[in-house]
């Protein structure tokens, strides 16, 4: 009988021992696993963590710019990049900061980067783009636009942007291609067609120029501008015929559209039909049909056109005649005709009806009121210059200007109480710090004003006002010493005065006679004589009306230096050229000097 098998023997050992080894590689497999998969973890663990801190240190340098801090601001970008380097984020902003310190190829590998890293970010590949064409690098711009028309078809700059650079390129064929994309997205439109049929023309496919604009006046019938448009076209490429068809077929439909009438001024221009030109010139711009802003659109250009050809302005003169008769809105083509007419050198008579007629519409018009108080005051025309500066006085306006030309105007008037009201009023709108010398003129025909009206204190005090500012301020200084002689009063100061007015314009007789007559008034008739005589020498022969009191006030020194006999001839001058006065024609009848 055969034993049984020992479980020790042959193949169960060998099992055993087989099993044995595998378990134990099988642990150690395990255990290799485990550890590798414990260190993945922590990897992970760790990198996560790192991208936490690098999200943080992003975040604070946001926070820093915010603040103003950039210096901050830039280390805490650096920072999170290191801690992060496919952040897109700081790439990004790093970009910024290295195109700013002009650190360019940086800067543009950064923001390369950024993209590449965040390939759905629209404004880093838009940034992108902008560093491409700063670099004169089309293709690589187009290139990243194509991309984007893709991944944003909705974005309409970046097809607007891909037709500007492919322009650039002269491929036409992809800005035709572009324009269909907008005209998709937009639909049709005057302007899409009309730029597709200008690249039309550029590639010289004159056929489907004009069928692009055919297809638009086709697809809007009502809208005649569109015919009218074609027919430009027509002219502009000189073929007049066509255009000429095109035009009549609108005038049949609407005879007074007013885009049909500009556009046959435009062909009779071009076709040299210079009569036929001039008769739709008069025919647009009198058109009651065309609004204001229009026709004051179209007079601007006519113009322009005017001056810069250097064109006889007569036609157009006589045009805005005739538009100007017709029932104006506002004053904007009054202004215009005004600014034509003094630009050309009009006389002021052929102008001054255009600013009556602005003012007529708008009283309240500086443009006009300010012109015709400067031909007012060339003309010397006295009550023109109180009609024109009256209204703005009563108005209130700001510009003293108006104030201070009717207190002179009342002054030479012999109104001296209103020009002294009116000078009032002008203190209150000028100001020192920016029309001083507007300031010291009313100040110091306020004086004159109330001498004349024989208030010497209040004369004096607006003398002083005036001093203050402008302490040589000449003409002042030789009225305030004249009536201080007169008065025989601060006879020093007064002489005092004369002599700083002598200093500043030494040559006016006037200011002259005015120091003569002090140092009479002080008894040094030799002196006075000196200077009397120099007044009498820059006078010569031009003596006038107004210098009949320089001539009296000679005769008298002369008399007090025992020189009668000239004396009495100077009076007898004096008596000649104006009234003479009681006092005057004593010293004529006596012979002798007499102060009555």
């Amino acid at each position: 009988m055969t034993d049984p098998p020992s479980p020790f023997r042959g193949s169960r050992i060998e099992f055993s021992v087989k099993s044995f080894l595998e378990l134990r590689m099988g642990i150690h497999k395990g255990i290799l696993l485990l550890l590798f998969g414990m260190c993945q973890l922590v990897m992970f663990a760790q990198t996560q963590t790192d991208k936490s801190k690098a999200d943080h240190f992003i975040l604070e340098g946001h926070r820093q710019m915010l603040l103003g801090n950039n210096s901050d601001a830039f280390e805490m970008f650096r920072h999170g990049l290191m801690l992060n380097p496919n952040s897109s984020v700081a790439l990004s902003e790093l970009s910024h900061f290295w195109q700013y310190l002009r650190q360019d190829s940086l800067s543009l590998k950064y923001m390369k980067l950024a993209t590449q890293y965040a390939p759905d970010n629209y404004w880093n590949k838009e940034a992108l783009v902008d560093f491409y064409v700063d670099a004169g690098k089309t293709d690589e711009a187009i290139e990243v636009l194509e991309q984007l028309s893709k991944q944003f078809p909705q974005k309409e700059d970046v097809l607007l942007m891909l037709e500007t650079l492919y322009k650039q390129k002269q491929d036409y064929a992809n800005v035709i291609r572009v324009l269909d994309a907008l005209e998709v997205k937009e639909g049709k439109s005057e302007q899409l067609s009309i730029e597709k049929f200008r690249i039309y023309v550029q590639m010289k496919d004159e056929k489907k120029a004009f069928e692009e604009m055919s297809e638009l006046a086709a697809e809007y019938p009502n809208d005649l501008r569109y015919r009218v448009l074609l027919g430009d076209l027509y002219v502009d490429q000189e073929q007049f015929d066509e255009g000429l068809r095109v035009y009549q077929a609108v005038e049949e439909e609407d005879p007074s559209n007013i885009y049909l009438m500009s556009s046959m001024l435009n062909y009779y221009k071009k076709t040299n039909q210079d009569s036929l030109y001039q008769q739709q010139l008069n025919k647009v711009c009198t058109n009651p049909k065309l609004d204001e802003e229009t026709r004051l659109r179209f007079l601007n250009g006519l113009v322009y056109q005017t001056l810069q050809e250097n064109k006889d302005p007569q036609s157009l003169l006589e045009i805005f005649q005739k538009v100007l008769a017709m029932p104006q809105e506002d004053t904007h083509i009054l202004e215009l005709c005004t600014r034509f007419m003094v630009t050309l050198k009009r006389p002021a008579d052929e102008v001054k009806p255009v600013l009556n007629q602005m003012l007529d519409i708008n009283p309240e018009s500086d443009m006009a009121r300010s012109l015709l108080l400067e031909y007012a005051i060339e003309a010397n025309d006295l009550p023109e210059v109180i009609r024109i500066s009256k209204p703005a006085v009563d108005y209130s306006v700001d510009d003293p200007m108006f104030y201070y030309y009717l207190g002179v105007a009342y002054f030479q008037s012999d109104s001296a109480q209103l020009a002294v009201k009116t000078f009032k009023k002008g203190l209150q709108k000028v100001d020192e710090k920016t029309n001083l010398q507007m300031l010291t003129n009313i100040y110091a025909l306020m004086g004159d004003a109330y001498h004349k009206l024989g208030d010497s204190k209040h004369a004096y005090e607006c003398y002083d006002s005036c001093l203050l500012y402008r302490p040589d301020e000449a003409m002042v200084l030789n009225n305030y010493a004249y009536y201080l002689s007169l008065e025989e009063k601060q006879l020093d100061k007064a002489e005092e005065m004369s002599r700083r007015s002598l200093e500043k314009e030494g040559d006016n007789y006037t200011y002259i006679d005015t120091y003569a007559w002090i140092l009479f008034k002080k008894k040094k008739y030799a002196e006075a004589k000196e200077y009397i005589d120099k007044a009498l020498a820059i006078m010569g022969d031009n003596i006038e009306e107004n210098d009949a009191t320089i001539i009296e006030h000679a005769g008298d020194i002369y008399a007090k230096n025992g020189q009668k006999e000239r004396a009495v001839e100077f009076w007898q001058q004096a008596a000649e050229l104006s009234n003479p006065s009681t006092v005057l024609l004593k010293k004529l009848k006596k012979k002798k000097y007499i102060n009555e």
